[in-house]
């Protein structure tokens, strides 16, 4: 039984040379006393999810916060993993659903889990902006002013989508929220903090950032509709204690201009940990990333297909930002692709992301189980980051052996510059 700093395990028996026999996800072994506590930390998984993105967050009060989804039933694996959901128990709740952008790689893998039984969704929240149909609006994203410089279509509530011809993954996504009744609502940088019931956690709403066209909220336009709902993602920053993380869905370098040109949203950009956005693409702003002076950090991206992410010029950028002598930079590809097969079956035989999530009734645990079972092959591609609040802790598996390449206690460095 190998554990990581922050696991949550039971003891089920007595001390044995200072050791306590313990369960861990239905293993038994023994750990040392003076290993062992009683207070819960701030889990942070980056899950593995191919080309897309999907961060779940456990806070010390065990609330939960999903920030999106990935493609395919990756992130719903995941679920399926960490909660065992093909057996008895009681449903989970995940108190806070953030879709950074209406994107495939981001929205795709959150249906299944919005649709699931054991699954119970409080509240979602987004940046407001729907994919429609071509030909329903001048752009598949909505309505342009006049002049070509905002987008002014903007939805929040599942209502305001009412008879809009959406594009088919959108319309989805409306009908599985809609089935659920959950609450569903547009954020942006005027609305501050949210609060989601743990008094440890403070979480800031940093983006988007939007204008006033006509006494309407709109969004500036950036030259096209990948760039412009690209570089309006919700954008947060989290904090407990003296560790900040910032995550930054997809915002490009005309979206991050967008931000730092707001005075009090620079300074609460400055974080410890960093998701980074897009997929460590070249499309970044460099006074961005150095706002944000990260000390671990941390790409998503796939090779499914390979599109020449990471880019080196973006790990160099990071690690030239950083606010650490010894930065971590850690990328869910590279990790997560040392494996060349998997069950036997040759790489060009696994499933795709599309195949999987066509093969998934989540109503079935025979379906469920085999989610859990293919994101167990993909385990290793997982970023688990730890904190009490005053020290890092970073972690991921190591396909080869079953070993953990690990990081922490780290001490959270301060800003080298104000």
């Amino acid at each position: 039984m190998i554990l990581i700093y922050g696991d949550e395990v039971k003891t089920t028996g007595s001390k044995v040379n200072k050791r306590i026999q313990s369960d861990f996800r239905g293993r038994e072994g023994f750990i040392s006393e003076n290993h062992l506590g009683n207070a819960p930390v701030l889990e942070i998984y980056f899950i593995g999810v191919g080309h897309g993105d999907s961060t779940f967050i456990v806070t010390p009060k065990r609330k939960k916060i999903l920030i999106d989804g990935g493609l395919g039933n990756r992130a719903f694996g995941f679920l399926s993993w960490k909660y065992m959901l093909e057996k008895g128990g009681s449903p989970i709740n995940i108190d806070l659903l953030v879709l950074s952008y209406a994107d495939k790689d981001n929205i795709e893998g959150l249906i299944p889990i919005i649709k699931h039984p054991k699954i119970n969704v409080k509240r979602i929240i987004h940046n407001g902006i729907a994919i429609f149909k071509k030909h329903s609006f001048k752009t598949i994203l909505g309505n342009l002013d006049s002049e070509g410089d905002y987008l002014t279509t903007r939805h929040s509530s599942i209502t305001d989508l009412r008879g809009l011809a959406l594009d088919s993954q959108f319309e989805s996504w409306r009908q599985a929220i809609a089935a659920g009744g959950t609450s569903y609502t547009a954020v942006d940088s005027s609305m501050g903090r949210l609060n989601i019931g743990d008094p440890e956690i403070n979480i800031d709403i940093l983006g988007p950032r939007l204008d006033t066209y006509r006494g309407k909220p709109a969004y500036k336009w950036f030259g096209g509709e990948a760039p412009t709902i690209n570089g309006h993602s919700v954008v947060i920053r989290l904090t407990y204690k003296d560790i900040s993380v910032l995550l930054s869905g997809d915002v490009n370098r005309k979206g991050s201009e967008n931000l730092l040109q707001d005075p009090s949203i620079t300074p609460r950009l400055d974080a410890h940990i960093f998701k980074a956005p897009h997929h460590g693409s070249h499309g970044f702003h460099k006074f961005f990333l150095k706002a944000i002076n990260p000390q671990l950090s941390i790409i998503s991206s796939g090779n499914e297909p390979d599109r020449g992410h990471p880019r080196a010029a973006y790990i160099g950028a990071i690690g030239r930002v950083s606010r650490s002598t010894e930065p971590l930079v850690f990328s869910t590809e590279i990790a997560a692709t040392f494996v060349e097969e998997r069950g036997g079956k040759r790489k060009d035989e696994i499933p795709t992301a599309e195949e999987e999530l066509a093969s998934l009734d989540v109503t079935k645990p025979e379906a469920v189980a085999s989610a859990r079972i293919r994101f167990k092959r993909r385990l290793h591609g997982m970023i688990n980051v730890r904190t009490d609040g005053d020290n890092l802790f970073a972690a991921r598996r190591v396909a080869a052996g079953y070993w953990w390449e690990s990081y922490g206690p780290i001490t959270p460095s301060p800003r080298p510059w104000g």
